[in-house]
């Protein structure tokens, strides 16, 4: 049967440890937030997806969700106003052949931004990343990159806080999502995750 690599990425500020199950089968175990899952396989289908509270056993988030045979994902858990959601975001590489990389960007921020994703020499590559949004792929040349999210009509360079930069070095033939994540207080500061595949 054809099955789907699936991993589970734990945005969700409020949630605490998590597992995640789809059916009855355990996707993601002892999952902080911050923290993202190994792949999972899971057949392909439509398939109930639950979160699960590992401190009060309560069920936190149901879904029927699709998922294809022969692809690849990460589940995004994160927190909206009132509600809590699974954003998927497939992993496929952007069709680029000569020896470049596949580059994107996300926000799963709660209550910030929006922002844009900018190299350290102002230069933005993704611009208004509103709440739970994922861009399209672009080309990205090897090598390394220092990255920082600014709030969207800040001064240029002007970083939303510190710690939400991120210096990546980028291999040929590989994909990178660049999320940022977090409140902005100091119980929950502005982070940067990056997911490789």
């Amino acid at each position: 049967m054809m099955c789907m690599r699936v991993r589970v990425l734990h945005t969700a500020c409020f949630a605490g440890k998590v597992k995640v199950l789809v059916g009855s089968r355990e996707l993601a175990c002892g999952l902080c937030y911050g923290q993202v899952s190994e792949y999972g396989r899971v057949s392909a289908g439509f398939c109930s997806v639950s979160v699960i509270s590992e401190e009060t056993g309560e069920e936190l988030l149901a879904e029927t969700m699709p998922f294809y045979g022969g692809r690849q994902m990460t589940l995004v858990l994160c927190n909206t106003m009132g509600c809590m959601l699974f954003v998927p975001m497939e992993e496929c590489l952007c069709g680029e052949k000569r020896g470049r990389a596949c580059l994107r960007a996300a926000n799963f921020s709660y209550g910030e931004g929006p922002f844009d994703l900018t190299l350290e020499k102002e230069e933005t590559i993704f611009p208004y990343l509103t709440q739970g949004r994922v861009t399209s792929f672009l080309p990205a040349m090897p090598g390394v990159y220092d990255l920082c999210f600014c709030e969207t009509g800040t001064k240029e360079g002007q970083k939303a806080a510190d710690g939400v930069g991120v210096s990546i070095k980028i291999a040929p033939g590989a994909g990178y999502t660049i999320c940022v994540i977090g409140t902005g207080n100091a119980q929950l500061p502005l982070a940067v995750k990056v997911l490789e595949f």
